[in-house]
C-alpha cells in the first residue's frame, strides 16, 4: 500500500512537472502579447534558416525596424559568410587539394562577397514587440538561394580562371613571339 501511494506522488510530480508551460512562453510584451516561441528557439527548416533581427528602444517604429532589419540582416551575412568558409577550408582539408591554395582563396572570397551581398529572398516572417519597445523580427532566407549564389560564383570564377590561364598563355605565346623575331 505504501509502495502503491509512493509511486503514484512520483507519478504525481513528473506529471504535473511536464504540464507546466515553459516560463519564457508567460514573457508578455507590448499590449499583452504573449513572446512567441521563435524567441527563444528558432524554427528548424531544411528548406529556410531563419535569424531574429532585434531593434532597441528608439524615438520612433521606423527606428526600432530599420535596426532589427539591419541587425537580422547583419546575422544572416555572418551565416553565409561562416557556412562558405567552412564548405571550403572543409573542402580543401578532406579533399587533399593542395594546388593552387591561392586560387581557392580567391574563389572563397569571392563566393563570400557574392552570397552575403544578395540578400533576395530575405523575408519578415513575423515580428513582437517587448514591454520595453524593443521590436524583435523572425526573418527566413532560402538556403537553395545561397546554394544558386554558391553555384553561380563558381561558374563565373571558372570563366574568370580560364580568362586569366588564356591571357597568360597569350602573353608567353608573345614572349615567344618576340624571342623569334629577336633571333632574326
Amino acid at each position: 500500500m505504501k509502495k502503491t501511494i509512493i509511486v503514484a506522488l512520483i507519478c504525481a510530480a513528473f506529471v504535473g512537472c511536464a504540464s507546466k508551460p515553459d516560463p519564457r512562453a508567460s514573457v508578455l510584451g507590448a499590449d499583452g502579447v504573449p513572446q512567441p516561441e521563435w524567441m527563444y528557439k528558432l524554427p528548424k527548416s531544411a528548406d529556410l534558416y531563419y535569424v531574429v533581427g532585434n531593434g532597441r528602444p528608439a524615438a520612433t517604429y521606423t527606428a526600432r525596424e530599420g535596426t532589427a532589419r539591419s541587425d537580422g540582416l547583419a546575422k544572416l551575412a555572418q551565416w553565409k559568410a561562416g557556412t562558405v568558409a567552412d564548405t571550403m577550408k572543409n573542402y580543401v582539408e578532406e579533399g587533399g587539394t593542395t594546388g593552387n591554395t591561392q586560387a581557392l582563396e580567391r574563389f572563397e572570397q569571392a563566393t563570400i562577397t557574392r552570397s552575403t551581398a544578395n540578400i533576395s529572398g530575405f523575408n519578415q516572417e513575423d515580428l513582437w514587440e517587448d514591454k520595453d519597445g524593443a521590436l524583435h523580427i523572425l526573418f527566413s532566407y532560402p538556403k537553395a538561394d545561397l546554394r544558386s549564389d554558391f553555384t553561380q560564383t563558381v561558374s563565373d570564377f571558372k570563366r574568370n580562371e580560364a580568362a586569366a590561364f588564356a591571357e597568360f598563355k597569350a602573353d608567353q605565346a608573345f614572349k615567344y613571339l618576340e624571342s623569334q623575331l629577336d633571333k632574326e
